[in-house]
Protein backbone atom coordinates (compact mmCIF):
# COMPACT_ATOMS: atom_id res chain seq x y z
CA UNK A 1 0.00 0.00 0.00
CA UNK A 2 3.06 2.63 0.66
CA UNK A 3 5.92 1.70 -1.90
CA UNK A 4 4.61 3.38 -4.35
CA UNK A 5 1.83 6.61 -5.15
CA UNK A 6 0.41 3.93 -7.63
CA UNK A 7 -3.09 2.17 -6.79
CA UNK A 8 -1.86 -1.11 -5.63
CA UNK A 9 -3.03 -4.16 -7.39
CA UNK A 10 -4.57 -2.05 -10.31
CA UNK A 11 -1.51 -0.08 -11.48
CA UNK A 12 1.27 -1.79 -9.54
CA UNK A 13 1.72 -5.02 -8.13
CA UNK A 14 4.80 -6.68 -6.09
CA UNK A 15 6.80 -9.19 -7.85
CA UNK A 16 5.72 -12.85 -8.08
CA UNK A 17 8.01 -14.22 -5.07
CA UNK A 18 6.52 -11.73 -2.59
CA UNK A 19 3.02 -12.27 -3.15
CA UNK A 20 3.19 -16.10 -3.76
CA UNK A 21 5.43 -16.03 -0.27
CA UNK A 22 2.56 -13.34 1.45
CA UNK A 23 0.03 -15.95 0.10
CA UNK A 24 1.32 -19.07 1.40
CA UNK A 25 2.28 -17.40 4.77
CA UNK A 26 -1.70 -16.23 5.31
CA UNK A 27 -2.93 -19.96 4.23
CA UNK A 28 -0.63 -21.48 6.83
CA UNK A 29 -1.84 -19.27 9.55
CA UNK A 30 -5.06 -19.66 8.55
CA UNK A 31 -4.75 -23.62 8.94
CA UNK A 32 -2.41 -24.07 11.30
CA UNK A 33 -4.91 -23.20 14.13
CA UNK A 34 -7.59 -25.89 12.54
CA UNK A 35 -4.97 -28.55 12.28
CA UNK A 36 -3.95 -31.39 14.72
CA UNK A 37 -0.83 -29.05 15.04
CA UNK A 38 -2.54 -25.97 16.10
CA UNK A 39 -4.41 -28.13 18.76
CA UNK A 40 -0.88 -29.49 20.25
CA UNK A 41 0.75 -26.59 20.77
CA UNK A 42 -2.43 -24.67 22.18
CA UNK A 43 -4.23 -22.59 19.71
CA UNK A 44 -7.36 -22.46 19.17
CA UNK A 45 -8.94 -21.99 15.72
CA UNK A 46 -11.41 -18.67 15.67
CA UNK A 47 -14.93 -18.62 14.86
CA UNK A 48 -15.78 -18.78 11.54
CA UNK A 49 -17.86 -15.48 11.87
CA UNK A 50 -14.32 -13.68 12.43
CA UNK A 51 -13.23 -13.78 8.64
CA UNK A 52 -15.25 -11.77 7.22
CA UNK A 53 -14.37 -9.05 9.99
CA UNK A 54 -11.40 -9.49 8.82
CA UNK A 55 -11.90 -8.96 5.54
CA UNK A 56 -13.25 -5.79 5.94
CA UNK A 57 -10.77 -4.32 8.04
CA UNK A 58 -8.35 -5.27 5.83
CA UNK A 59 -10.53 -3.38 3.06
CA UNK A 60 -10.89 -0.39 5.14
CA UNK A 61 -7.27 -0.53 5.82
CA UNK A 62 -6.20 -0.24 1.80
CA UNK A 63 -9.15 2.28 1.41
CA UNK A 64 -7.95 4.66 4.05
CA UNK A 65 -4.77 4.15 3.11
CA UNK A 66 -4.82 4.92 -0.26
CA UNK A 67 -6.90 8.63 0.45
CA UNK A 68 -4.58 9.75 2.85
CA UNK A 69 -1.81 8.92 0.13
CA UNK A 70 -3.16 11.02 -2.24
CA UNK A 71 -4.13 13.97 0.30
CA UNK A 72 -0.14 13.29 1.21
CA UNK A 73 0.53 14.04 -2.66
CA UNK A 74 -1.80 16.75 -3.06
CA UNK A 75 -0.51 18.49 -0.75
CA UNK A 76 3.48 17.81 -1.55
CA UNK A 77 3.57 17.25 -4.84
CA UNK A 78 5.27 13.90 -4.31
CA UNK A 79 5.59 10.57 -2.78
CA UNK A 80 8.49 10.09 -0.27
Amino acid sequence: MLRTQKIPFIQSTAALPVMLTTALVMALGIYIPFSPLGAYIGLTPLPWEYFPWLVATLLSYCLLTQVMKRIYIRRFGQWF
